[in-house]
């Protein structure tokens, strides 16, 4: 794709959320530049299964680990193995996220809320907590997937927006810290698109003419794909961002403005 990703050969790439829509296609991007790829499950054991025969098959380095981010040793685990592996770290990718379904904020029940910061926003925070350290060692890049939902609110979405713009901000809050010790931080993101819970969403009547309004405003008229997600997060790993941090790059066809 980029001939600066080449780069990306040295070290491995951890894929949190590794056997979701997303993660998925962005273990693969990875493997195909050359990178070595470690990706996690938390209960598709089988999804995660078949992307593993897949990378290998296709030659690629690749390690699988069940983890679970409400357990930061699990997540300790993963990196170590990681590290130990294929020697250092390069990027670290938070593809992950809870399940959400669309609802009113007058409709969304306290507890329900508290679910969902708890898996999304401690969860991160979990992540970042192991993740910093390996980063330092290889002065290397974390990248988590957003919403463009944070730029334009969604009307009906907010169980994704408001953890999400947390995320964010303990995003830019690592690129103000951690600049000095060489780790880039950055967002992407994501708008409706046909994988993951883009998908998951229009399964839900209300869903699915939310969806159809939002393609209906959206400029370049299309849903996106993992694929488009995938080539910004590799965008924001390479060498080609290497003076770009603390950044949101939304991939939402231009509908967040």
């Amino acid at each position: 794709m980029f001939q600066e990703l080449r780069e990306l050969k040295k070290g491995a790439a951890v894929i949190i959320g590794g056997s979701g829509g997303l993660g998925i296609e962005i273990s693969r991007s990875f493997a195909r530049v050359g990178s070595a790829v470690a990706f996690n499950y938390h209960q598709r054991a089988q999804r995660a299964e078949a992307l593993h025969s897949e990378l290998a098959d296709a030659g690629a380095r690749a390690l699988m680990r069940q983890a679970d981010l409400a357990d930061v040793g699990s997540i300790r685990a993963l990196f170590d193995a990681a590290e130990q592996q294929f020697g250092s770290i390069h990027t670290v990718v938070y593809a992950s996220g809870p399940t959400v379904r669309i609802s009113a904020i007058a409709d969304l029940p306290p507890e329900e809320w508290a679910g969902i910061v708890n898996a999304d926003v401690n969860g991160f925070f979990n992540l970042v907590h192991v993740a910093i350290p390996a980063l330092r060692r290889s002065r290397g890049s974390l990248v988590a997937l957003s919403t463009a939902g944070t730029r334009r609110f969604p009307p009906l979405d907010v169980m994704s927006a408001g953890p999400k713009a947390s995320v964010e901000m303990l995003v830019q809050g690592i690129a103000r810290e951690e600049g000095r010790n060489g780790i880039r931080a950055n967002c992407v993101g994501v708008g409706h698109i046909d994988a993951g819970q883009g998908l998951t969403i229009q399964q839900d009547p209300r869903g699915k003419r939310l969806a159809e309004r939002v393609l209906a405003a959206t400029p370049l008229r299309r849903l996106g794909t993992a694929a488009d997600i995938a080539n910004a997060v590799l965008f924001f790993a390479s060498p080609m961002a290497s003076f770009i941090s603390g950044e949101m790059l939304c991939v939402d066809g231009g509908g967040h403005v």
